[in-house]
């Protein structure tokens, strides 16, 4: 797991989280991926693990003060290709999302995911400050 931030000064309004009109505002850049091999991949469903799977990614050391904008991947060393979902997210706030991988075309269970090394790449914009 890896982290790269970096920040630039902007201005805009972000009125749900306190506002930021009329003054700068720090935008910073954070990405990192889960481990491949080892991402906690947790079935969609008890009753049919092949319906897919979902895994929550930690965004705290980024320290974002609103919900970010997030830009995802699916990687893997197999079968990732078959799967959906991959590249949409859910559930944003300022330390954590969830991705969904729709599975029925590309592995069977969470420990298949596992064995073929199935990961998330991210990139989150988003306010420090």
């Amino acid at each position: 797991r890896f982290f790269l931030c970096c920040c630039f000064l902007s201005s805009g309004i972000n009125a749900e989280y306190g506002g930021t009109e009329g003054r700068s505002i720090c935008v910073r850049t954070c990405s990192g991926t889960t481990v491949m091999g080892d991402t906690n991949w947790v079935n969609y469903s008890s009753k049919d693990p092949s319906m897919g799977m979902y895994t929550n990614i930690n965004m705290t050391e980024c320290e974002f003060v609103a919900p970010p904008n997030v830009v995802t991947t699916l990687n893997g060393k197999g079968h990732h290709w078959m799967a959906k979902g991959g590249s949409a997210t859910y559930s944003i706030t300022p330390t954590s999302f969830r991705v969904y991988v729709y599975t029925k075309d590309a592995t069977r269970n969470t420990q298949q995911a596992k064995d073929l090394k199935w990961s998330i790449t991210w990139m989150a914009i988003g306010y420090a400050c």
